[in-house]
């Protein structure tokens, strides 16, 4: 188990975003973060099938060993106004 380096640093960040914006302490964040990965990271070693539904952002999809993360087309658009995200990811 464990955490690549890349990986920490991007969980340690989200959890900075959550506590500043939520006003929840960054200990329980990093609690309910690894909590949850420790649960898919089971769920795909045992080649489980589970939908992981983020409220308002997407849909992570485990098939197997297979994982797609379907991210909604409403935050796709707010993300980039363009356009251009949201017509690649939803093509493909």
């Amino acid at each position: 188990g464990g955490f690549f380096a890349e990986e920490l640093e991007v969980v340690e960040l989200i959890c900075a975003e959550a506590t500043l914006h939520l006003h929840i302490p960054e200990k329980k964040v990093l609690k309910c973060v690894e909590a949850t990965m420790k649960v898919i990271a089971w769920a795909l070693t045992e080649g489980k099938d589970f939908d992981f539904v983020f409220k308002n952002f997407g849909i992570l999809v485990c098939r197997g060993r297979r994982v797609v993360m379907r991210f909604f087309e409403d935050l796709l658009r707010d993300v980039d106004k363009t356009g251009i995200l949201a017509n690649a990811f939803l093509q493909v």
